[in-house]
């Protein structure tokens, strides 16, 4: 069994179809997102920023804006996607500045704890066997004063998530049992996001030790899960815009060949006119069967004041069918409360689906109850007139 990340876990998530694309098929694209390059340089600057302290060499502020201009120049290139056609490079190079800015005047001189890694790898397993294995880059491994350590993880996002949903994270939590497989005496751990654009540290504490068990537990079932997969279908969502597989998509692989298209022959692409003409005739049929229900409406009102049930044209005829119904109160209408209430008491819930109003009025009508209890329940309902109206030719001795 291959080893697994939590980047692969959560594309699997996203969608199934990217999934295999990107780690079973391993196609791999140059396109990148800005908001994915933003993030690699802010992270490359804090980790120099860390290390060069480890080693007792305090850079100012002035040094790491520089270093991280020179990452941004030096790693940049064409195919980076910019997703938010308002918003230029520079806006997120900015950006970026800003984000170590606010970090480094909150935490320099980078002595309130000891560094013990920066991206930092771990290599673990979920169960005894060793059969589901785990990796994944811890951004800052750390030792406070006080004995705890935090696995600290840099957010370049423009999300400030709420604490519920950093206590149920599930990639820092996978990080602290890689980091408590390798070292068993790390009994506290704390997990720390450091949400940089908004100057924000969310924490979390995974305590009792069964939350961790009962992640592993989770992450095993969805490893399997995939494992089992045998048609990877792709599941669309706002992340699609930013997917580096458009053109292998069948939900998106039309939208990207017409984007390369000219104006002249994007309208005359088959597809395009194939929509376009279903578009046009789905109108009409709406419009035709809003005034067709308008029609019958004036047939069967017709009907009703000139007392027939058959009714003459040219060549056709039609035939008006009355009826009552019997019609029982829906789930949010007065009277539901009580007849719901004489069924379970009856135990004939199960019979009519939970009290499917349908199923209980056959039920009803075609007396499958003893009478005592159909009448009880009669009292909840109300007959309500119905109408059919069919079309049919005049017979040649008719017309």
């Amino acid at each position: 069994m291959p080893v697994y990340s939590h980047s692969q876990l959560s594309t699997y998530e996203e969608c199934p179809l990217k999934f295999k694309l990107c780690y079973r098929d391993k196609i791999k694209r140059d396109r990148e997102g800005i908001e994915a390059f933003l993030g690699s340089m802010v992270h490359e600057a804090l980790r120099k920023c860390y290390d060069d302290a480890r080693r007792s060499r305090l850079n100012t502020l002035d040094e790491i804006l520089a270093g991280y201009d020179s990452l941004w120049l030096k790693n940049w290139h064409d195919d980076i996607i910019i997703s938010r056609k308002e918003m230029a490079a520079d806006h997120y190079r900015a950006s970026g500045k800003k984000m170590l800015e606010t970090y480094y005047q909150r935490h320099a001189p980078f002595n309130r704890d000891i560094t013990l890694g920066t991206e930092m790898w771990v290599t673990f397993s979920l169960d005894e066997a060793n059969k589901y294995r785990l990796r994944g880059i811890i951004d800052r491994l750390s030792l406070t004063p006080d004995g705890v350590h935090h696995i600290n993880d840099y957010k370049t996002s423009a999300h400030l998530p709420g604490q519920e949903e950093v206590d149920n994270d599930r990639q820092l939590a996978l990080y602290q049992i890689g980091v408590q497989k390798k070292w068993p005496d790390i009994k506290d751990v704390k997990l720390v996001w450091h949400y940089l654009a908004f100057d924000r540290e969310l924490v979390s504490a995974r305590h009792p030790a069964e939350k961790l068990a009962r992640l592993a537990v989770d992450t095993i079932k969805l490893i399997d899960e995939i494992e089992a997969t045998e048609e990877f279908s792709p599941r669309e969502s706002l992340l699609c815009d930013w997917c580096e597989y458009p053109d292998l998509c069948p939900n998106r692989k039309h939208f990207f060949t017409l984007e390369a298209l000219p104006a002249n022959e994007y309208l005359k692409e088959p597809g395009v006119v194939l929509v376009n003409q279903y578009a046009k005739l789905r109108e009409e049929a709406r419009k035709i069967d809003e005034e067709t229900a308008l029609v019958k409406e004036a047939l069967v009102e017709y009907a009703r004041r000139a007392g027939v049930t058959a009714i003459r044209g040219s060549d056709r005829q039609v035939r008006v069918k009355f009826d009552e119904k019997l019609k029982f109160p829906g789930r949010k209408e007065p009277g539901r409360k009580e007849l719901d209430e004489t069924i379970m008491e009856a135990g004939k819930w199960q019979e009519v689906s939970q009290l499917d109003t349908t199923a209980l009025a056959r039920a009803i009508q075609e007396e499958l109850w003893d009478i005592k209890l159909i009448e009880k329940v009669v009292k909840h309902g109300s007959l309500e007139e119905t109408s059919a109206v069919y079309l049919s030719k005049l017979k040649d001795d008719e017309k």
